[in-house]
């Protein structure tokens, strides 16, 4: 049986048996650098086989500006054939001809249904870009693979890292020796600057160690009960692929406007800097910093794991000093315009990079950029009278900084130094008011698209509470516009919303229920709760007691993972977990189970929309962008809601659905705008 036909069958009828583990060897065979010579008999030879395993070498790491492929590496999955094939190499060593090029696409579109690779999109953009139909091919992500069969513990997933750990030092070896040579030639930013003798053996062992991989992550695949969520996890690697290709448009009249409007706000802050100290200094220099405020007689409040004083944005929010708030202030509008502003100036559409391979629990991380790190709130650029509302939103948003950090705000903050942090805005962004910028702003719809946003409300509450399994809180879970908190603290704690401490047990079960599902130790726990570590500890053991079905499931993860070192979600995803980490596993549970709940939706929106002009353009925590066509509004937009709401978990869910108008960084209900209006119906004339 070849490997091919082992995993058609497989993931077609997920049967699996002793026998589907003998996969048969291919026999061995030359590895070549493709010449003009030997084209033709290369391709005449070529098996024509559904599935092949491709590499790509290029001139540059961005498929959508300008850079290209040098060369391509293939191999079939059920030989040891691996070849080179040279097509744009800047030396004296002979390429082949684009008409060659033309031949090697066409046998590719002709034969191939799902391209193989290590971190497969990145390639099949570039291929893409040859004219290889890619939107007719699966694509299988060994790196997918890796993550799936690897410890919690691993985060070096590489393909020379993943090589060395299984395979010992000398799998590696190659790519290292080649990379001195690259750098040592001055070819490391440009691989077609290399000759085809050098980087054609480098892509052939790249092809062939996948394949290896491959091989080899299947059967533990198989082993561990988990082909059928890889089977699914190649579905998603598609779906990503196809929303990474479309990116997201950029508004670069307002990135320029915003660039502006920061910068001379900077200087600002830089000159009431230096007047307030009495002198010049690197204001980002820590060391600099640290002894301008000790010149002033202040310390900070936190340490470094060395023991030097810290002066980080949780230290800096504890103190009462003016510097510290326009210290901050400054910092925060640096990072602004060096990372989310400057590079999307002259950038029309924004392609990021959606990683089903970034996180140990399955969920979805992204970079180039990270969308999880693009600012929810708006920011002032400019000095503004505070009212005591103002203030008091203004003193909740440090304290809010603070807790994010793990701890709790104790410094009463005076009025002229709450004015220092008053560029501090909510995530209401008024496009009217000049003083503000929100980067979300940059984010637009195209022309006759309306951008929807979907977003699941209380999410991992609900999945958490699908595993405690307490009859009380599934009853809850069917209805709407359930405050999970409220009833999780009548629950715990016995109390009714007339108690004139609800609030106070309200905040308790909230911050309980997520120290639970982030496996917060008590000592957090005290520092969020502005209590003693013990009596932190005693709520949270009243908590587990009451919350009935709580106690029983945590328990369980910690017995079963220290009796056979792993854990599987609902959806079948191994977590191996050292047992000294025990703990960890609820996390790993709760957070990987609402990640393959949003994985298996979108490739469900995915699949509903590839008829149509609506797209899926990005998934940021618990909520996804569309972008819907004009056309499809009234039937596509609600229809995308239902699908989300659906799960084969049969967990209920709520979806929350706003139009993103103008931008993503306002949001409107879409049943609000969508609401019939007879006044915009009647002719006044």
């Amino acid at each position: 049986m070849t490997m091919t036909t082992l995993y058609s069958r497989i993931t077609s009828t997920s049967i699996i048996n002793d026998s589907s583990l003998d996969v048969l060897s291919g026999s061995h065979s030359s590895n070549m650098i493709v010449t003009p010579d030997t084209f033709t008999d290369t391709i005449n030879s070529l098996p024509t086989s559904p599935m092949w395993i491709m590499d790509v070498e290029t001139n540059g790491f961005n498929p959508y500006d300008m850079h290209q492929i040098c060369g391509i590496g293939l191999a079939d999955l059920d030989s040891e054939h691996a070849y080179y094939f040279p097509f744009r190499h800047q030396s004296d060593e002979p390429n082949l001809s684009q008409d060659q090029l033309k031949q090697l696409v066409e046998f590719i579109n002709n034969t191939c249904k799902t391209v193989v690779g290590y971190n497969v999109k990145f390639d099949a953009k570039f291929l893409h870009n040859e004219g290889i139909n890619i939107d007719a091919m699966n694509l299988l992500d060994v790196l997918v693979m890796v993550r799936m069969t690897e410890p919690t513990t691993m985060n070096r997933l590489s393909l020379t890292d993943t090589l060395i750990r299984t395979y010992g030092e000398e799998a590696g070896a190659y790519d290292l020796e080649t990379k001195k040579v690259l750098k040592k030639n001055k070819w490391f930013r440009d691989f077609s600057l290399a000759p085809p003798s050098v980087l054609g053996p480098y892509c052939i062992d790249d092809v062939k160690w996948t394949r290896k991989l491959y091989k080899d992550r299947f059967r533990k695949l198989v082993t561990s009960n988990q082909i059928e969520l890889f089977h699914f996890q190649t579905k998603l690697t598609k779906t990503l692929y196809m929303m990474e290709r479309r990116g997201v448009v950029i508004d670069n009249k307002y990135a320029a406007q915003a660039y502006d409007k920061t910068l001379a706000r900077i200087d600002i802050l830089k000159n009431r800097i230096y007047e307030l100290v009495g002198h010049e200094f690197n204001i980002s220099s820590t060391k600099q910093l640290g002894e301008t405020f000790n010149a002033m007689g202040i310390h900070s409040p936190l340490r470094t794991a060395k023991g030097a004083e810290a002066w980080n944005e949780e230290a800096l929010v504890r103190l009462n000093s003016p510097l510290a708030g326009l210290i901050r202030q400054y910092r925060a509008l640096e990072k602004i315009r060096s990372t989310y502003i400057e590079p999307y100036l002259d950038m029309p559409v924004l392609h990021t990079s959606f990683n089903n391979w970034g996180t140990v629990t399955g969920r979805l991380s992204s970079s180039s950029p990270n969308l999880q790190n693009i600012p929810r709130d708006t920011v002032y650029i400019e000095d503004r009278q505070l009212s005591e509302s103002d203030k008091a939103d203004v003193r909740d948003r440090v304290a809010a900084i603070v807790s994010s950090k793990g701890g709790n705000a104790n410094t009463e903050l005076t009025d002229d130094v709450l004015d220092t942090w008053s560029f501090l805005g909510g995530d209401k962004f008024n496009a009217n008011d000049g003083r503000q910028i929100a980067i979300r702003n940059l984010f637009i719809p195209r022309d006759d698209y309306k951008m929807i946003a979907y977003d699941y409300s209380q999410m991992e509450v609900r999945v958490f509470m699908s595993y405690v399994n307490n009859e009380e809180m599934n009853e809850l879970m069917k209805q709407d516009d359930v405050d999970f908190h409220g009833e999780a603290a009548k629950i715990a704690f016995n109390v009714t919303e007339d108690d004139e401490q609800f609030k106070f047990f309200r905040q308790l079960a909230k911050s309980i229920t997520f120290g639970v599902i982030y496996g917060i130790g008590k000592d957090k726990l005290a520092l969020q709760l502005n209590t003693t570590p013990d009596e932190a500890a005693q709520y949270k053991n009243t908590y587990l007691e009451n919350m009935k079905g709580s106690r029983k499931f945590f328990n369980a993860v910690i017995k079963k993972i220290k009796a056979d070192g792993r854990v599987r979600n609902k959806y079948g995803r191994v977590y191996r977990v050292p047992s000294e980490f025990g703990y960890k596993g609820v996390n790993y549970l709760i957070q990987g189970t609402s990640a393959d709940i949003m994985s298996e939706r979108m490739v469900a929106v995915a699949e509903y929309l590839k008829d149509k002009k609506s797209n899926l353009l990005l998934q940021v925590h618990d909520e996804i962008i569309c972008e819907v066509h004009k056309d499809e509004v009234d039937e596509v937009a609600p229809e995308i809601r239902r699908l989300m709401k659906e799960n084969t978990l049969d967990i209920p869910l709520e979806v929350d659905m706003e139009v993103c108008d103008p931008s993503w960084a306002v949001k409107k209900d879409f049943d609000d705008i969508n609401k019939f209006s007879l006044e915009e119906h009647i002719d006044w004339d």
